[in-house]
This record gives structure tokens, sequence and C-alpha cells, in this order.
């Protein structure tokens, strides 16, 4: 079975709830900010780019997938943010950090959100881990306003099936990755397109095997910038995140 599929059954609340709690212990706990791996702060950089750019006036926001509320605190200098996180050590982390921000320990998919009660949706790395991807995108579209923004992030399967670095899923983890055209079909029916793009190239299995040698890349780096041929990679759609900044219809 690939990690495209979802386990025969599907995990419990409360083994999903320990998993993230010991992940972000582990990846998120003290130090947060200095603990932010380059692909992190990569997808922080593009999202808090991308939120400015909109120029929203005091926009209400929601974090979905919030984490310790790392990047929550971030967003609440655009207007009133909020976070909700599964991970119930988390979150309680999260309100010690950062206590001017409301934080929900609660799993997004089922809780109680008023309709049209956000006008921009932040959810990093999450998609991948709900059960049921179709419902947590209406989800979303639900509690936005209408033509309210939606900015995510998710793990580009092109390239996590061509990592040779993965670990396998933990005990209580759902991990199904999409595709780029896996993830347009999911927001095609509530929301527009307006960026997408992919973030932070990898991958050393097949062809990206080729794509990411160090040789090869040594090599042309002689007649262009590193930068700029990371910025090719990305365009074709051999970064490891796929980042969309979607408008609900």
């Amino acid at each position: 079975m690939t990690d495209e599929a979802l386990p025969a059954q599907v995990p419990d609340r409360t083994s999903q709830r320990q998993f993230w709690n010991e992940w972000n212990d582990k990846y998120r706990g003290r130090g947060h900010e200095a603990r932010l791996d380059l692909a992190t702060a990569q997808r922080r950089e593009t999202v808090l780019r991308w939120v400015a750019q909109l120029n929203l006036a005091q926009p209400r926001i929601l974090d979905v997938g919030c984490a310790t509320g790392w990047l929550t605190a971030q967003l609440a200098k655009f207007g009133e943010a909020s976070g909700t996180d599964i991970a119930d050590d988390s979150i309680r982390q999260a309100r010690e950090w950062y206590p001017h921000i409301p934080f929900d320990c609660a799993d997004f998919s089922t809780a109680a959100y008023r309709s049209e009660a956000f006008d921009l949706v932040v959810c990093l790395e999450t998609l991948s881990h709900v059960p049921d991807q179709p419902a947590f995108i209406s989800k979303i579209a639900r509690v936005l306003k209408s033509g309210g923004h939606l900015i995510l992030t998710t793990q580009n399967r092109y390239v996590f099936e061509r990592r040779s670095d993965v670990a396998p899923r933990g005990a209580g983890q759902i991990r199904r990755w999409v595709d780029v055209s896996e993830l347009r079909q999911l927001l095609r029916e509530d929301f527009v397109v307006r960026r997408l793009r992919t973030l932070t190239p990898a991958g050393d299995i097949g062809f990206l095997h080729l794509v990411n040698s160090h040789r090869l890349n040594r090599a042309l780096g002689q007649i262009v910038s590193p930068s700029r041929i990371e910025r090719a990679k990305e365009r074709m759609g051999f970064g490891q995140t796929i980042a969309v900044l979607a408008q609900r219809r």
C-alpha cells in the first residue's frame, strides 16, 4: 500500500492527537522559531508575502492546523487571527506563548464554526492528514465569506514519492499526499485558483535524482545563478511543497 491510500482503518482522534502532540513537541517545541527548517521557513515567507499582497483591511483570519501557533502569531499582525488544531498539548503551548490570540483545540472538520465567519483561512501541511479531503475543503469554503481567500500548502505527491528520506507513516498518522492536478480538482467546486506554485525542490529517486544531481547543478551554476535554477525547478513542479492562493466563488 502506498502513502497515497488511506489506512484500512482510519486512526481515531485520540491516536491522531497523540501523534501530533509528539510530532509538534519534537519539531515545534521550545525555541520554536529557531527550529523551523528551511522548507517550513520558505512556506512561512510565501504565506506572509501573499497575505501582505492581498492588502485586506483588518481581516478575520483562521489558521487551520496551527500546531503551536508559530504562524498564527505572524498572521495576527495583519488582522484578527485565531488558530485551531487537534493536538491538545500543542494548543496549550500556543496559549502559553501567545496569550493574546484565541486558540481552539478541535477537529476542524467536525467543529462548529459559523458560516462566512472569516475573510482568510490559512492551512499549512494539513490537507494530507485529514480522512476526507473533499469535505475538508468544503468546510473551509463554508467558513469563508463570499470572495474570501484561502492560502494552503501541502506536500507534493510527485516529489514525496521520489524521496528516499521519508519516514514510514507513524501510528495515528493519516497521510495521503496529492499532486498539483489533484489539488486543483479538490478546489474546483468552491474556489478559483489565483496563484499556484511549488516550493523547495527535493527528491533523489528516478527523474528527480537527475534533476537534483549535485554534479549537474554545479555545472549549471557556472551558467546561471543557483537561485534561478531553484526557481526554474519550482516552476516545473519539482518543489516538495505545493502552495496555492484561492478565492471562494
